[in-house]
Order: C-alpha cells, then structure tokens, then sequence
C-alpha cells in the first residue's frame, strides 16, 4: 500500500505545474462539494425532524385543549367516545394513545390498535421523541405525562415521517446527479484557473529562452500583479542586468587583450624573422633582440594583468594581519623596481622618518599595492623624471606618499582612474599598454586593510598618490586571520 503510495506520489511529481494546479483545484472543489452534501444533508434532516416534533407538539396541545374544554362545558361522554370522535373529524389520524399510570391502555382499547406505540422504556415525566416503525413505515414517536380529567396519564401522540424521508431521497439524488456536474465544471474551471495563473511565467519562458549571449539587453515581462511572479521577473531582470554589465566588460576586455597580445607577437615574429633573413651586425641584433625583449614585457604584463583579473572576480584572500615595519616594506619594495626605474632613466628615491613606523597588514597584499602604485610612477613618468616615496607619520595613522614628475592627470580621469578595466589616454609609448585593473585592485586592497588611497594630480605636472592607513601602536605581534572578499 505505502509503495503504491508512493508511485502514485512520483507520478504526480512528474506532472506539469498546470496540471498540478488543474488537479489540486479539482480536489478540493470536489471535496468542498462532498463535504457540503453531507453538511447540507444533515442541516436539512435536522430541520425536518425538528418541525414534525413542532407537529406532534401541537397535536398534543389541540386534544389536551380539546379534552379540557369538553370536561368544562360538561360532556358527558366518556373519554374513549371523545378520544374517537376527535380522531374520526381530525387529518391527523389515530397515531395517539392514553395510558393511565398504572399504564394501563386507556386508548384505544385493543392492544392490537396501540401496538405501533410499544410504550418507551423510560419513564416520559418530560416529552421523549423516539423513532417507531409503523406497517413498515417510519413514524416519530412523543410521549409525555399529562393531567387528564384530573388524573396524571401518559400520551402517546405518533406522525407519519414518509413525507420527510421522500424530501430528503429527492435532496440526495438531486446531489448525486449534481455531483459530475460539479466534478466537469471544476476540471474545466481548474484548467481555465492554472492556465490564467501559469499564463506569465509562459511569457517570461518564451522571453527567457529568446535571450542568449547576442541579446542580453532583452528583459522579461514583468507582470502588473505585486506577486511572487513579479518578484521573480524582477530578480531575473536584475540578473540579466549585472549578467549584461559583466559580458559587456569582458567582451572589451577581450578585445583589448587580444588586440595586445596579437600586435606584440606580430612585432616580435617580424622582428624575429627580418633578423634571421638578413646578414647583421652586433649592434643591429642587439637592438632586435631588445625590442623582442621590450615586447615580452609588455606581454608578460598584459598576461599578469590577466591572471590578476581572474583571481579578483572571485578572490576569497585568508588575509594574515601581523605587525610590520612600514620603513622596511617600502625599501623592500624600492629595491625590487630599481632596475625596471633605471633602465626607463628614472630617478626613483625614498625619504623615510627617523622613527620607525608600525601598522598591521598583510605583507604580500602591500607588496602589491605598493609594487602597483611604484609601477604606474614608473610607467607615465618620461625619462630623466623623478619617481619618490615619501613615509610620514602622525600620531594614528601613517602617510605613505608616492610622487612623479609624471604626465600628470586632468580632473576626470582622477574621478575614474580607480574604477575596473577604465584607460586613460595616457600612453606616450607602446610599452606602456595597461587595461585599467592595477588602481582599482589597489583600492580593493587598501579598503582591506582599512585605510584611504587618494591621488592628487594636473596635467604635465605629475600625480601624487596618497595611503593614510592606521598605525599599529601596541608592542607585541598579533596576527589576525581575516577572510576578506
């Protein structure tokens, strides 16, 4: 039983959401309807059976009323006389009978015409309803202990139930013809229902599957109706957004990196071959092999940026915070581009306080950041320029500042120069190709460490580039890790 259960449970899994919906309706709506015949059914026996007791109670009233106004005006009847000639003028038939307290049949008196009554085993001192059989019939029984003639008597008055049992027969065919009625309308409502309800996610399906990489630009209709379908269109339309802004941003990139790499491997191969296909002096190879040499770099950079784009868009770094001298980090840094600064005819120089300088950070992460800042100095700053590292100290933060004698920087560049993949016309050789990602990782990694980069610059006057970064006033070494997105 429960294996079948659960097949059946499967099959239904299987199904469609509209046919799902169209079933579920049509459950309930024939559940309502079951569950209303029975209601309805009951509330309408209950009403029937409390308007024949009403009956039968006003039947006694009548013959007690009829009984006490004969006494008064003197009949001299008997009882039994009395009791006969109200049954022969009265509709309501002999269904009644007296018993005295003895209980003793008073009326009628054969026992043969009272069997239908079968006195009720308890004691009626209040009105008792119970249900009899007469000739095959259902009849409603009440009996009551009444003062008759000045003596206490039980009285047994009984009615018919055929009439209401035929109204209630009616009422339960007229359900049953009634139930397929309602079972089609609610199959036919069902579907009517869940095809309306399914008919927005239909379009934002058809929508959906007519967007592909060529037209991100496309958006799903979004319905009128404040629902959870309408949550859906705009979360996916909010999707689709930041899915189009990340396409768009890689496609550039792409082009540019490819433009690159392919114009520094067709100077290098032509270089390569015109060297190999002529007879040359020394000098003239050496010059080759330094512009082979020269367009390496620029490929060896384009490539790191490349990886550094990678690891960035989705760069969890469990980021080491331990206390380091800032004095040592900045001469470290130094001495690693000095041969990049002197070979481009650079005076690259550092003035440090006479006091050492302590922060807490990572020491690879501000490797890079200063490598980066270091290397743009070096990049747009002509030969026989001036690249310098100035440290200064305050009492809670450190001021880290990087100077050129660069080609500076006008105002909108300065606004965007730190935002993803964004190039400035700045490039006065060929060798200084970037593609806009080495700024904007610095700014990630100094909002890492909690401090603030800003740069300051004009036009062919140089740029100033600024960290001011908390200072790490405790004695001991403390390292934190700290996951950093």
């Amino acid at each position: 039983m429960a294996r079948g259960t659960s097949s059946l449970w499967n099959k239904l899994q299987r199904l469609s959401i509209r046919a799902r919906l169209t079933l579920w309706y049509l459950a309930v709506i024939f559940l309502g309807a079951v569950l209303f015949g029975i209601v309805s059914y009951g509330i309408l026996r209950h009403a029937l059976i409390v308007e024949k007791q009403s009956h039968l109670l006003g039947r006694e009233t009548r013959l007690l009323h009829m009984l006490e106004t004969n006494r008064a005006q003197g009949v001299r009847d008997s009882l039994e006389n009395q009791l006969t000639a109200y049954a022969l003028v009265t509709h309501e038939g002999n269904l009644f009978e007296l018993r005295s307290a003895d209980n003793s049949l008073l009326f009628p008196q054969s026992e043969q015409q009272a069997a239908w009554a079968a006195p009720y085993e308890h004691p009626c001192l209040k009105r008792s309803f119970f249900p009899r059989s007469v000739d095959g019939t259902a009849a409603l029984i009440m009996c009551h202990q009444a003062m008759i003639a000045g003596q206490p008597m039980t009285l047994y008055v009984g009615s018919s139930l055929e009439e209401e049992f035929d109204v209630l027969a009616a009422y339960q065919r007229a359900l049953l013809l009634l139930m397929p009625v309602i079972f089609l309308l609610a199959l036919l409502c069902g579907y009517f229902l869940s095809r309306r309800a399914m008919e927005p996610i239909d379009r934002m399906t058809r929508a959906a599957v007519g967007i592909g990489i060529g037209n991100l630009s496309a958006r799903l209709p979004v319905p009128p109706a404040t629902d959870e379908v309408q949550q859906l269109a705009v979360a996916w339309n909010q999707l689709l957004a930041r899915l189009e802004a990340a396409v768009k941003r890689l496609s550039q990139f792409s082009a540019d990196a490819s433009h690159d790499l392919r114009t520094s491997i067709t100077v290098m191969l032509a270089t390569a071959q015109l060297s190999l296909n002529r007879n040359r002096s020394d000098v003239e190879y050496r010059e080759d092999l330094d512009r082979i040499a020269t367009e390496c770099r620029t490929a060896t950079t384009l490539l790191d940026a490349l990886l550094s784009m990678a690891r960035s868009d989705n760069f969890v770094h469990e980021m080491s915070l331990e206390r380091l001298d800032l004095c040592e980090l900045i001469v470290s840094g130094c001495r690693r581009v000095e041969d990049v600064a002197e070979a481009n005819h650079i005076l690259l120089d550092w003035s440090l306080p006479d006091e050492q300088v302590y922060i807490e950070g990572d020491s690879l992460l501000l490797q890079r950041l200063l490598g980066i800042l270091l290397d743009n100095a070096i990049k747009f700053t002509p030969e026989y320029g001036e690249v310098r590292v100035e440290l200064g100290a305050e009492k809670h933060h450190a001021l880290l500042h990087v100077r050129d004698t660069g080609i500076g920087m006008s105002l909108d560049t300065r606004r965007q120069i730190f935002d993803r993949y964004y190039q400035a016309d700045l490039r006065e050789r060929r060798t200084k190709a970037g593609l806009g990602l080495g700024l904007s990782i610095a700014r990630w990694i100094a909002d890492a460490h909690r401090a603030e980069l800003t740069v300051e610059s004009m036009p062919q006057k140089g740029s100033v580039f600024t960290i001011r970064m908390p200072r790490a006033l405790r004695e001991e070494t403390e390292h934190v890790t700290a996951t950093v997105p």
